[in-house]
């Protein structure tokens, strides 16, 4: 056990209750034990250190294999996703093609069989009725109440089958009145679509006068109303037509 000495100048004492201990005293047993002790502390601590970077130095491993492996994942699900894509675009496209192409076909075989010619370029569009002037509604009058005026409608033959759904054939005839040089343009008449639908624009006479104004179209020829019909002689689609003015009785549309 360390004793607690105390030095002067004549040597070493115990400490008694004149003189305060100074210096604890070891053997050298006890010095070596404590030194033991000590190394084996910082061996303890220095384990301690070293797990703890070893720890870490895994985590870090672990968080990095788990980073690589959620990036090769998701790499590998968005060319997944990109084929898939591709793939939908290309069957997209290629029904779309035999689509246009049953279309073309449709058509030229209408053509045919009506005689218009030439049956591969003919866009298949004729005048099946009357071009005729007709009354509508365009006000009210408090004394004499309803206020007509006149109108004209024509019956437009198409040249698809009538066997085919409107649904599914009606956005094509929309487009062939109204593309760049399609039958509307021909007969000199304006129309516009709803934005929500992509349907034609049909309305009152009222209403397309005001939209005329709007669009700085006055003057012009507005088609307002149309109905869509099947004619079970023929088995074609018709679209008859009613406009602001007088429909132009075009040649070409009249075989």
């Amino acid at each position: 056990m360390a004793d607690r000495m105390y030095r002067n100048i004549t040597g070493w004492h115990e400490e008694d209750e004149k003189h305060r201990a100074t210096h604890m005293l070891l053997s050298l047993e006890e010095y070596e034990t404590l030194c033991d002790e000590r190394n084996q502390a910082i061996r303890d601590r220095n384990k301690m250190e070293q797990a703890a970077k070893d720890y870490k130095r895994k985590a870090d491993s672990n968080a990095n294999v788990a980073i690589k492996n959620a990036n090769d994942n998701a790499a590998t699900q968005i060319e997944q996703m990109r084929i898939r894509m591709e793939n939908a675009e290309a069957e997209a496209e290629r029904q779309a093609n035999l689509n246009r192409n049953l279309l073309r076909i449709t058509r030229e075989r209408a053509n045919a069989k009506r005689g218009l010619q030439p049956k591969k370029t003919h866009d298949g569009y004729r005048f099946t009725g009357k071009i005729m002037q007709t009354k509508t509604i365009c006000g009210h009058d408090k004394k004499e109440g309803a206020i007509y005026t006149d109108v004209w409608t024509a019956t437009i033959e198409t040249p698809y089958d009538a066997t085919i759904p409107i649904h599914q054939i009606k956005d094509h005839i929309f487009n062939d009145l109204r593309c760049d040089g399609g039958i509307l343009e021909k007969l000199y008449i304006k129309s516009w679509i709803f934005k929500e639908s992509g349907d034609m624009w049909k309305g009152t006479y009222s209403e397309a006068l005001e939209n005329a104004e709007k669009f700085d179209m006055e003057g012009k020829n507005i088609l307002f109303d149309y109905k869509m019909m099947a004619n079970p002689k023929t088995g074609l689609w018709e679209i008859q037509i009613t406009t602001t003015k007088s429909i132009r009785a075009l040649k070409e549309m009249m075989a």
